[in-house]
């Protein structure tokens, strides 16, 4: 059975590498054909697109360096809502702002930036936010210590709140 597959297959193969012919219609219109009809010309095609990729070539280990007890890794925020340029669909203008944190000590406050206004201040990285105006808006959080000193700090992100139109039922 395997070898009446293969020998079908092979019969099979050439009719890939036929010659292929364009003809223009009379309206104008182009079509490819493997049939040579009447004002047919033949298409040249060029080289195969493939490419060959690389093997991988394996990494060595790195093992882990001593550091001392006394360094700590740096804070790092990142925001988890709302994805950047994201659209926020709320008609009283209600929202979360979300960021995960690691790294960071539990104390410690977060400030979250609103068009460069400070608009929250509290100990977690969960902002709920209410009577924000449609619109864009461009936000950062930051990650202070108890001295005020800035620990960490996203980049900022913008995202657009949209409100059903105040025009509609009046």
């Amino acid at each position: 059975m395997l070898r009446l597959f293969l020998m079908l297959s092979l019969c099979v193969t050439p009719g890939y590498a036929q010659e292929i012919y364009k003809v223009v219609n009379q309206d104008g219109s182009v079509t490819y054909t493997d049939k040579p009809v009447v004002n047919a010309e033949p298409v040249e095609l060029g080289p195969d697109n493939r490419m060959s990729t690389p093997t991988p070539q394996p990494q060595p280990v790195q093992t882990a360096t001593t550091t001392s007890k006394a360094s700590k890794p740096k804070p790092v925020i990142e925001v988890v809502q709302p994805k950047p340029e994201a659209t926020v669909r709320n008609n009283a203008g209600n929202m979360t702002i979300a960021a995960n944190v690691s790294n960071a000590d539990k104390q410690g406050k977060f400030k979250l930036y609103i068009n460069d206004s400070l608009v929250k201040e509290q100990s977690n990285a969960v902002f709920q936010l209410q009577g924000i105006n449609r619109g864009a808006h461009t936000f950062y959080i930051t990650h202070t210590d108890n001295t005020g000193k800035t620990l960490a700090s996203t980049s900022p992100q913008t995202f657009y709140l949209h409100q059903a139109s105040r025009l509609i039922n009046n």
